[in-house]
């Protein structure tokens, strides 16, 4: 029988890591983390010594399983068969093929949250058409359907960039309008939050449900059958930080949106997990929360 699955945030990781935790690794469950916790580590200046702390603890790598068609499947594959350094080398040496930048839409993300500025936004349409561009150079050159169709992207896309921008970007009136008029979604406490939150604002939704709004069953699956619980915990956590649930003013700044998809990253994997330990009450709160609205085994707790 397999040992029960313990993920560790990046900030337990950090802990380690600064020699302010002793940790060692437990023979009744296996310490866990993700290709997350390397996106993480790689925005530090010695990410060395956040491998060295997984390391001592005898972390093993759990990843998403991938497909013939390089969709998730729903399901995740915990790699015992090499070192945090060999995976987290072959992690970069992975993201270095890719064109397209993962932060791409942070102002975007930034704006829709109440924060990031005007000039970021305005330009992102431009930049977005650069970085296909070159993707389109390097691997279709000679494409011109692919070209036509990304030409025919940039119009519609710059006039919902404009709409956006005309409407401004005031958090508490989107809030309002969703129906959080004081901060009530904020408050929610207990059991079945979710469920709570939706009652609050499912009248602004007719013949919407409530996995559709929140976002484990969205209208366009992009080609899967089946929504992947991954996929659907990152969409949730996008629509708590608009909704004021368990949110934090990062959200709102354009060089802290790395670190917001992370938490969500984390919480994501943290399904396939028996527990998943933090140092941040928000994100084991937002954790709790989704855990038990999607009927899951996993729950989260604050060290």
């Amino acid at each position: 029988m397999s040992k029960p699955l313990v993920y560790l945030d990046q900030n337990i990781i950090g802990q380690v890591a600064n020699k302010e935790l002793n940790l060692k690794p437990f023979d009744e469950f296996t310490f866990v983390y993700s290709k997350e916790h390397f996106s993480e580590i790689k925005r530090s200046p010695e990410p060395q010594k956040y491998l060295d702390a997984l390391h001592k603890i005898d972390a093993k790598l759990l990843e998403l399983e991938m497909g013939a068609d390089w969709k998730i499947t729903g399901r995740a594959t915990l790699r015992e068969d090499g070192t945090p350094t060999e995976f987290y080398s072959g992690y970069l040496e992975a993201i270095s093929e890719v064109e397209l930048s993962d932060d791409i839409f942070d102002p975007f993300l930034a704006w829709i949250n109440g924060g990031g500025d005007e000039d970021s936004l305005s330009s992102l349409p431009d930049t977005i058409a650069e970085q296909l561009f070159e993707i389109r150079r390097e691997f279709s050159p000679n494409d011109s359907q692919l070209s036509e169709k990304a030409d025919a992207m940039a119009p519609g896309f710059k006039g919902m960039v404009n709409e956006l921008i005309d409407k401004g970007n005031d958090i508490n009136k989107t809030r309002s309008s969703l129906g959080n008029n004081k901060g009530n979604i904020g408050n929610i406490s207990g059991s079945n939050v979710i469920e709570q939150i939706w009652t609050v604002v499912k009248h602004n939704y007719n013949g919407m449900s409530c996995d559709e709004f929140f976002g484990f069953n969205p209208i366009d699956k992009q080609g899967y059958d089946n929504w992947p619980i991954y996929l659907g915990i990152v969409g949730c956590c996008s629509v708590m930080d608009i909704l004021g649930f368990q949110a934090e003013k990062k959200c709102r700044k354009i060089d802290k949106i790395p670190n917001v998809r992370s938490d969500s990253g984390h919480i994501g994997m943290g399904a396939f997990c028996s527990l998943v330990i933090s140092l941040d009450k928000r994100l084991v709160k937002r954790a709790n929360a989704i855990y038990q609205y999607k009927g899951l085994t996993s729950s989260a707790r604050v060290l």
